[in-house]
């Protein structure tokens, strides 16, 4: 038996007593998403989490946390070492061959849907309720749901806006599709000029951005590419949103992870697209 193996089996075996008290709620949890280590702050329990991803950093506590990969290719060694009482991951995020593998370890493993809004709540739910705390889970979703309904009736009334939501400029790549994005523009009064794609992600050509005509673009992930991608919308002059000037850089990361900051990001997109009914002139 190798090092790494015989090590593993000690892990596992200190681990497995663990699994004798089923009743009792999670005290050691390992996130394999981010937006499952911001669901688990926002519900008030961070201090159980024992593990997480190198993509968690919100909010700062999360940075503090010991990592165990990323999230697609999350270290089962480093996982089974904090000997968590339960794994959260995400479907279609985590790779369900690893997920498989650390059931097969002993490991017990949920992978929660969030595809969109509706998952989230579900979601936000179901954490509160694996971690005993089904009160906090109900307010947290209920929060989201007001945010939710305070946007829809503030763009109401609004014309939608036809709007382009980069996430990647080499090459560009929009928002497509089946997308918790794609549900947070037409929640914002918005039509995603790429949500018709069957796939949640779409490469862009300069040519379909002009056939499109988006009136509002959004620069979201770009992160050090944004200065080359403000640069470029000068050679695409008869697209409205850039005769117009509404192209707008969106430094934060909430909008690209569907979790408790979603009502957030809702009506930050809201204010991009509208803003005409957020500043008092009425839509």
């Amino acid at each position: 038996m190798s090092r790494n193996l015989r090590a593993l089996a000690i892990v596992i075996l200190l681990w497995l007593p663990r699994q004798t008290d089923a009743a009792a709620p999670p005290l050691r949890i390992v996130s394999l998403a981010p937006s499952v280590t911001e669901t688990i702050f926002a519900l008030g329990h961070g201090d159980r989490l024992v593990g997480v991803t190198t993509y968690c950093d919100y909010p700062p506590a999360a940075k503090k946390i010991a990592k165990i990969g990323d999230f697609m290719n999350p270290s089962l060694e480093a996982v089974a070492a904090k000997r968590p009482d339960i794994v959260i991951g995400v479907v279609g995020a985590t790779d369900p061959v690893k997920a498989r593998e650390m059931e097969r370890l002993g490991l017990k493993v949920v992978l929660l849907p969030l595809a969109n809004l509706d998952d989230i709540m579900k979601s936000v739910r179901a954490i509160g309720e694996m971690i005993g705390d089904s009160g906090a889970g109900k307010d947290l979703a209920g929060k989201i749901s007001v945010q939710v309904d305070e946007v829809r009736k503030r763009v109401r009334s609004a014309s939608r806006r036809k709007v382009l939501l980069i996430v990647g400029y080499q090459p560009l790549i929009a928002v497509g599709g089946k997308n918790f994005i794609d549900e947070l523009i037409t929640l914002a009064g918005g039509t995603n000029i790429a949500g018709g794609a069957a796939q949640p992600w779409l490469n862009v050509p300069d040519e379909y951005v002009v056939a499109k005509a988006p009136e509002v673009i959004i620069e979201a992930g770009m992160g050090s590419e944004r200065e080359k991608a403000n640069k470029r919308w000068g050679d695409l002059a008869s697209v409205p949103a850039v005769r117009a000037g509404w192209i707008y850089p969106y430094t934060s990361d909430k909008i690209l992870r569907p979790g408790p900051r979603f009502g957030d990001a809702l009506g930050d997109l809201a204010r991009l697209i509208h803003p005409e009914c957020f500043n008092g002139k009425g839509c």
